[in-house]
């Protein structure tokens, strides 16, 4: 007997959920599967859904990852491949007035003392580059595991320049990967 198991999207932001999807090789209807997840930074696996097959023993749930985790679905004594889900942070840009800025990183753990990189939009050269690297100040709570961590800052640029927030890889890992920010006008 085997299990498959697919999800979609394979990259979402925190707080969106996924799609995993998979067929039991009985192919019966009212078949329970147990989908269990390992989150980073952890060993423990913790169970993500129970869900019942449909016709054809196919099944789906929805699931939504606050951190980097690897999902499994398990049938009597059969188990599926691993599927792992990479979450990125959101990251919000605010112009709160002429030449102030709030940068924003909301995930399931705070990013306090990582950097944020403010960026401008090079039209000629057609590329980011950085104007500032901001140390994120301050984490205000959210709706439990949500934490969002912010840094407030002043930039002179010029009138209608794009700017942005990113946060890299290397400063939202290991549970997280690169995120933007919208780009907002100057």
């Amino acid at each position: 007997m085997t299990l498959t198991l697919t999800a979609t999207p394979l990259v979402v932001a925190y707080g969106k959920p996924v799609t995993l999807a998979g067929q039991v090789s009985t192919k019966k209807a009212n078949q329970q599967v147990v989908i269990q997840g390992t989150a980073c930074g952890s060993t423990n696996t913790t169970k993500a859904a129970t869900v019942k097959t449909t016709a054809n023993g196919n099944y789906t749930t929805p699931v939504t990852p606050t951190v980097g985790t690897t999902y499994r679905a398990s049938f009597k004594n059969g188990t599926s491949q691993a599927v792992a889900i990479t979450v990125k942070p959101v990251v919000a840009l605010k112009r709160v007035a002429r030449g102030s800025y709030t940068a924003s990183v909301t995930a399931g753990q705070a990013l306090t003392g990582k950097f944020v990189l403010f960026q401008r939009y090079k039209r000629l050269a057609k590329r980011w580059v950085q104007v500032k690297r901001l140390a994120l100040k301050t984490s205000v709570p959210g709706t439990k595991p949500t934490v969002v961590s912010s840094v407030s800052f002043k930039a002179k640029l010029r009138t209608g320049t794009r700017v942005r927030a990113m946060i890299s890889k290397l400063q939202a890992g290991p549970c997280y990967v690169q995120a933007t920010s919208k780009s907002i006008r100057a």
